[in-house]
């Protein structure tokens, strides 16, 4: 028992110091953009929207409706914000951004790329300085900076430059010298420097600008890795984000996933696709449960198992019949008689320490047998004399089958009164 004891002990130990590494060893971050309100890795928005919803004053809440069912909705006035690595917008998405600006609501599009025919509308050029974001970039770059430089003074706030690492801004955009209108009345979009509201360049190259269309605004920004979780943490440049969502300040904030990457892309452990699925995620806990349950019953010590074995049978009386058969079927009583005188003699050695068949000792021997089975002490030396007298004779005479069971019977009264 004291070995199952520290048996136990030292499991719980182990599984305990085991619980205590784990926690110590550093976490395996998954650097893949994913822009998901559910996700806490560093290019998740759990962070992000948490703290939209501390601070937009007007409301803040996350939706996976696309643009055309954002544009369904009779609210106007709204800020609809949409975070992407690339923005892949079909031609009804594109017509229900222009229909939601028109309608007097702010459309903040945030990602690395656009498609070609919003660009033209919007009369703008992608420039490619690199792909989207890589783990592999980001470590052998990480010291590599460049500068942004917040320019504009809509919201009176002063310039300011803020340093980021090269391989988060890997996209810029620039204007031709004049803006391409879509239609011949559509006067929003105008000359670029009376009309279009550029927030933040690098050099000669735009990160971030506002093209007011109707009663409402596009603003276009291409880092959009700022706008997640990671961009929160980064004491730096956290004022970036913050400063262009203030362009929305005064309207309630809808951010959509409807165009965020898949979520299968996210998950890298089949662990967690078992973990999401409630009988899957029994079947391990249970699992996990008999394990633990097999180590404390399964540690103690066990103890081999003991047959059950026959009592041994006591042959004795049938060989003492078989024998007894013999002689009595070949007819030699006498020997019977005799044989039995042993055994009765030597039962009375080992019972009272007498010798019957010492004939020098009877005057002590025979009283001492009287007085002991409680007979009278002629009875038992005629007895003793008679058998004495049968063993010792040599003729072949033999007794008759009374004679046998009446000596036989007075030697067996005599050892049952010992």
């Amino acid at each position: 028992m004291k070995l199952n004891r520290w048996f136990v002990i030292g499991i719980l130990t182990f599984l305990v110091v085991m619980f205590v590494i784990e926690l110590q060893l550093p976490k395996n971050f998954v650097w893949e953009p994913t822009f998901r309100h559910a996700d806490k890795q560093p290019f998740g928005c759990y962070l992000f929207d948490s703290l939209m919803q501390t601070t937009m004053s007007e409301g803040y809440r996350v939706t996976d409706s696309s643009l055309y069912q954002l544009a369904q909705d009779t609210v106007t006035r709204r800020g609809i914000l949409v975070v992407a690595d690339e923005l892949e917008m079909t031609v009804v998405d594109i017509e229900s951004v222009f229909r939601l600006a028109s309608g007097g609501s702010h459309v903040m599009l945030v990602s690395h790329t656009l498609c070609d025919s919003l660009c033209d509308t919007l009369g703008i050029i992608m420039l490619g300085y690199g792909e989207t974001f890589d783990l592999n970039s980001y470590i052998k770059y990480n010291k590599d900076r460049f500068d942004i430089f917040w320019e504009s003074d809509t919201l009176g706030f002063s310039p300011r430059k803020y340093s980021v690492f090269s391989p988060i801004c890997t996209r810029r955009f620039r204007f031709p010298e004049r803006a391409v209108s879509q239609e011949e009345d559509n006067d929003s979009l105008v000359e670029i420097n009376r009309s279009i509201d550029v927030q933040a360049t690098y050099r000669s190259d735009y990160v971030s600008a506002t093209f007011p269309i109707g009663d409402g605004y596009i603003t276009y920004v291409c880092v959009p890795l700022l706008f997640t979780n990671y961009g929160v943490i980064d004491q730096d440049n956290v004022g970036f984000s913050l400063r262009l969502l203030s362009l929305m300040k005064n309207r309630p904030v809808v951010r959509t996933e409807a165009y965020c990457p898949a979520l299968d892309t996210v998950e890298q452990s089949p662990l967690r696709y078992f973990l999401s699925q409630p009988p899957l995620r029994w079947a391990i806990y249970l699992t996990m449960l008999g394990a633990l349950l097999f180590l404390f019953l399964g540690g103690r010590r066990r103890q081999r198992v003991i047959p059950i074995e026959k009592e041994p049978e006591n042959r004795s009386l049938e060989f003492i019949r078989l024998v007894g058969t013999l002689y009595y079927h070949s007819r030699e009583r006498r020997s019977l008689v005799a044989r039995k005188f042993i055994y009765f003699a030597e039962e009375v050695r080992r019972n009272v320490h007498l010798d019957v068949t010492d004939a020098t000792e009877d005057d002590v021997t025979l009283p001492t047998l009287a007085h002991q089975t409680g007979m009278e002490e002629a009875e038992v030396r005629n007895l003793i004399l008679s058998l004495r007298q049968l063993v010792a004779d040599d003729d072949e005479t033999e007794i008759s089958i009374k004679q046998m069971k009446h000596y036989i019977d007075r030697m067996n009264e005599i050892i049952g009164r010992l």
